[in-house]
């Protein structure tokens, strides 16, 4: 397997390394050069074979967590599906120290527009390629976000929506990382738990999202930006709510309880 990106090696969850390690490499000629890192899609491994082992604990994962419908887990996860920009931001208050409001931070979400315009695109295409079923398709087990239009499982776009909003955060307020980083291991979480994805579509996410992190930040011209945003959350932080309490619990109580710990 490629090695992982330079970007956060150390916030990839270890235990989806199994997963990823899993999974078969893309196929290459023998006689092909190094690929480009600016192709993810040939650094993302295809999702698991059917029948394979991740692909019986994907199963068994989406089985068990649908006993979860209705609980508090449940509901935070229906509210991390949305990924409109104050929705994303408010979701990191906890994590931050106090609320994100989308309306007093044009920089970060400015920031925020520049990273998915890399991102979308990506995910996309990686979609596309794969073509993997959802884990709801031929079955009536509940899902948190009933729809027929989510598109292909593989990777989880979400999961790298939030992988990256994290990373993005972090580099403007470093000395929260950590807990952005811990938040957006639960926010891909709430895709398996929503009943959308896979275990390894969110794995892959996590990956995923690092990969085209390194991408955004490498693109001429976003220093400037990120000095803006960062300049602009110091000043929020000063003036800025304190988080919901009771939410922040919630936060605390999933990342201890985490779906995917008996994940291979």
């Amino acid at each position: 397997m490629p090695p992982l990106p330079p970007t956060r090696p150390a916030v990839l969850p270890a235990l989806g390394l199994a997963v990823l390690l899993a999974l078969p490499l893309p196929v290459r000629a023998a006689d092909s050069a190094a690929p480009d890192r600016t192709s993810v899609s040939a650094l993302l491994p295809p999702p698991p074979p059917p029948g394979s082992a991740p692909d019986m604990a994907d199963r068994q994962i989406f089985a068990t967590t649908r006993a979860l419908r209705d609980s508090p887990r449940w509901r935070m996860a229906t509210e991390d599906a949305d990924l409109a920009f104050p929705a994303m931001l408010h979701d990191f208050s906890c994590a931050a120290g106090f609320t994100l409001d989308a309306s007093a931070l044009p920089h970060v979400v400015a920031a925020l527009a520049a990273l998915q315009a890399v991102t979308k695109p990506a995910v996309k295409a990686q979609k596309e390629q794969y073509g993997r079923p959802r884990p709801f398709e031929g079955n009536t087990l509940p899902v948190c976000t009933p729809s027929k239009n989510l598109g292909y499982a593989y990777p989880s776009g979400h999961t790298v929506a939030g992988w990256t909003t994290a990373l993005l955060l972090g580099r403007l307020m470093p000395e929260r990382e950590d807990a952005f980083m811990q938040r957006a291991r639960v926010f891909g979480e709430s895709r398996v738990i929503c009943g959308v994805h896979w275990a390894s579509d969110v794995w892959a996410g996590y990956m995923d999202g690092s990969l085209l992190f390194e991408r955004f930040e490498n693109a001429p011209g976003q220093q400037a930006l990120l000095a803006e945003a960062r300049n602009e959350l110091a000043e929020a932080a000063r003036h800025a709510a304190p988080p919901d309490p009771a939410r922040c619990a919630l936060e605390t109580d999933a990342a201890r309880h985490s779906v995917l710990a008996g994940a291979p």
